[in-house]
């Protein structure tokens, strides 16, 4: 009988971890945007609609699984810097929502609220999830 165990390389377990963190994220933040839209009723200026999330979420969590990938297997201490980086990368996103101010489009106030809970989301996702899968890659196999 032939064996098809399959060993998994940090590259693939990143890979994975990410897509897992991007799955969690997406449902998080499809509930986050509904329970926003609900309370807030916030129904106008449609960007955020269901397939950006779902395609945005889990593409942006691959990108960061193989980022996370390059850190931890090319720097000492990589899953603290990788952190380290996302809460930076995340807080620049958030100050850049509050801050930038386009004279061309009129952005309502509430979009803003929630854009920057979609992007806290996917970086506390990114900053724990990502490294907690990898490690315990039992959850993934």
């Amino acid at each position: 009988m032939k064996s098809y165990e399959y060993h998994q390389t940090d590259l693939s377990r990143s890979i994975l971890a990410g897509l897992f963190a991007g799955i969690i994220a997406t449902f998080a933040n499809l509930i986050f945007i509904f329970a926003f839209r609900r309370i807030k009723e916030f129904y106008v200026f449609n960007v955020m609609d269901v397939g950006t999330t779902i395609f945005g979420s889990v593409l942006l969590m691959i990108v960061c699984g193989i980022i996370f990938y390059f850190f931890v297997h090319y720097l000492n201490h990589g899953v603290n810097i990788y952190r380290v980086v996302v809460f930076f990368v995340t807080a620049a996103i958030v100050y850049a929502a509050l801050a930038v101010r386009p004279s061309s489009v009129v952005v309502p106030g509430d979009f803003r609220t929630m854009f920057i809970g979609t992007q806290v989301i996917l970086g506390g996702l990114a900053a724990f999830l990502i490294p907690y899968v990898f490690r315990h890659d039992s959850i993934i196999s």
